[in-house]
C-alpha cells in the first residue's frame, strides 16, 4: 500500500487459530459502511484495497494491493466501527480469518500471543498516519480540480482523526492493563517479610518492570529493569524482558548469570536497536542472612540497617550493548531488621521547577527522615513517592519511576 514500512511481525504462529477461506477472482471480502468483525491474512494471491468518496459512490480512490504475507481488517478486533474501504481480490486468493470473538478468547488464554498482536497492531497504528497522507496527497491533487469537495473531504479527515485518536487511546488502555497486570503489585508479604512497591510511569505505559519471587524456603529473588526510552515502544521491550527473565529465574543460580543469559539472548534475538536496558537483580539468603546483588548499569539499591544506608554500587555494563560481558556478584549482610530498596533512575533525575535534580542527597535525606519517624516499610515506599511528587512541584515527570521495598521493622526484627 505506497511506499510505507509494513510491521515486521511473523504471523505464522496465528494461521492455526484462523478460518481458512477461499475467494475467486473480483470477490468483495470487505465492503466500506459496513459494521466489521474479522481479520484477515493473506496467504496467497492479492488484493485491492479502494474506497468511495462519497456515500453517492460515484467516485472511487484506489489506495493500492495487498499481497501474499499482507494482512487487513485488523481495527475491526478493537473496535465496532463502519469499514472505511473495500478490498477485493484481484485474482484468486486464499485468506486466513480471525473473529472478534477468537481474539478477544486468545488475549484471555495467552499473554505471549497477546504480547505479538500488541506488537502488531501497535506498528498498525504507527504506519496509519503515512498512509493516511499518502491518500490525502491523491486527494489533494483531485481536489484541484474538484473543489466543491473540498467540504467533505474536511469533514471525512477529521473524522478519521477522530477515530483514530480513539483507536489510539483504547490501545494505550489495552496496554496500560496488559503491563499493570504483569506486576506484583498487590504483594505485601513474602516468607517473613515485608514488600512493598509503588509504580509510576509517566505516560500511561512505561520502561520499568520488576519482578519478586521465593525461589525455594529460605531464598528469595528480586528482579527491576529499566528499558531506554518511553512510551510504548519501551513498554513492549519491557514485555520481552519480562518473558525471557521468567524463563531464567527459577533455573539460574547467581544473579550475574541471569544476567550474562539475558544479554546473550538480547543481543542474538533482537539485536542492539533501541533493545538495551539496565537491570538489578538480588537475591536474599534468609538463612545466611546475606544478600547477593549483580548489577547491569542499573542505579544502586539501598541497604538500612539499624545505624548505616549503604549503597550497593557495584555495577556493570547495561544489557543488550555488548556481546560476551561478564557480571559479578557481590554478597553484603543482610539480617533481621534490614531493609532494601531498589528505585529506578526516574526518581533521581527528576527536575523542579527550578531545572535542580532530585539526587542521591535529597533520596537519603528521606530515608533519614523515614526512619527517625519509625514508620513501616510500606508506609516508607509511600513516604518516598510523596516527597517525589512534593520536589518535583509542577514539572512533569521526567521518566518513569519505580520503588521496590523488602525486609523487617527495626523495632521488632521480624
Amino acid at each position: 500500500m505506497g511506499t510505507e514500512e509494513k510491521p515486521t511481525v511473523d504471523l505464522s504462529f496465528l494461521i492455526k487459530e484462523m478460518k481458512k477461506v477461499e475467494f475467486g477472482s473480483g470477490d468483495l471480502v470487505i465492503e466500506q459502511y459496513t459494521l466489521g468483525d474479522s481479520f484477515y491474512f493473506i496467504e496467497k494471491g492479492c488484493v485491492e484495497v479502494w474506497k468511495y468518496l462519497d456515500e453517492t459512490k460515484q467516485e472511487i480512490l484506489v489506495i493500492g494491493d495487498l499481497v501474499a504475507g499482507d494482512y487487513f481488517g485488523e481495527i475491526s478486533l478493537i473496535d465496532s466501527a463502519p469499514r472505511t474501504v473495500n478490498i477485493t481480490t484481484k485474482e484468486n486468493s486464499i485468506l486466513y480469518k480471525l473473529t472478534r470473538e477468537d481474539f478477544h478468547r486468545l488475549i484471555q488464554t495467552s499473554p505471549e500471543m497477546t504480547l505479538t498482536l500488541l506488537k502488531l497492531l501497535t506498528a498498525r497504528i504507527r504506519n496509519a498516519e503515512q498512509r493516511e497522507n499518502q491518500v490525502l496527497i491523491q486527494k489533494n491533487k483531485e481536489l484541484r480540480l474538484q473543489n466543491e469537495t473540498l467540504e467533505m473531504m474536511v469533514k471525512e479527515r477529521t473524522a478519521k482523526l477522530t477515530q483514530s485518536l480513539k483507536i489510539i487511546q483504547e490501545d494505550l488502555e489495552t496496554a496500560k492493563t496488559i503491563q499493570r497486570n504483569i506486576l506484583p503489585l498487590g504483594l505485601k508479604h513474602i516468607a517473613h517479610l515485608d514488600f512493598a512497591s509503588k509504580f509510576e510511569p509517566m505516560a500511561e505505559v512505561g520502561g520499568d518492570i520488576f519482578d519478586v519471587i521465593r525461589l525455594d524456603k529460605s531464598k528469595i529473588r528480586l528482579f527491576l529493569a529499566d528499558a531506554i526510552g518511553h512510551g510504548v515502544q519501551a513498554a513492549l521491550i519491557t514485555m520481552a524482558i519480562k518473558a525471557e527473565y521468567d524463563h531464567l529465574k527459577h533455573n539460574t543460580q547467581n544473579p550475574s548469570d541471569v544476567l550474562v543469559a539475558l544479554n546473550q539472548i538480547f543481543i542474538n534475538r533482537y539485536g542492539k536497536k533501541s533493545n538495551q536496558f539496565t537491570a538489578v537483580i538480588v537475591d536474599l539468603k534468609l538463612e545466611e542472612n546475606t544478600l547477593v546483588y549483580s548489577s547491569a548499569g542499573h542505579n544502586e539499591p539501598y541497604l538500612l540497617n539499624q545505624t548505616e544506608i549503604l549503597p550497593l554500587n557495584e555495577s556493570g555494563l547495561m544489557l543488550g550493548l555488548e556481546k560476551d560481558v561478564e557480571y559479578s556478584n557481590t554478597l553484603v549482610p543482610f539480617g533481621l531488621g534490614d531493609r532494601l530498596f531498589m528505585i529506578s533512575d526516574g526518581y533521581l533525575e527528576q527536575e523542579n521547577e527550578k531545572g535542580i535534580l532530585l539526587g542521591e542527597s535529597k533520596l537519603l535525606s528521606s530515608f533519614h527522615s523515614a526512619r527517625s519517624l519509625g514508620i513501616s516499610l510500606a508506609d516508607t515506599v509511600h513516604y518516598l513517592m510523596e516527597e517525589f511528587h512534593t520536589f518535583r512541584g509542577n514539572t512533569p515527570m521526567m521518566d518513569d519511576v519505580t520503588i521496590l521495598g523488602i525486609g523487617t521493622s527495626y523495632e521488632l526484627g521480624v
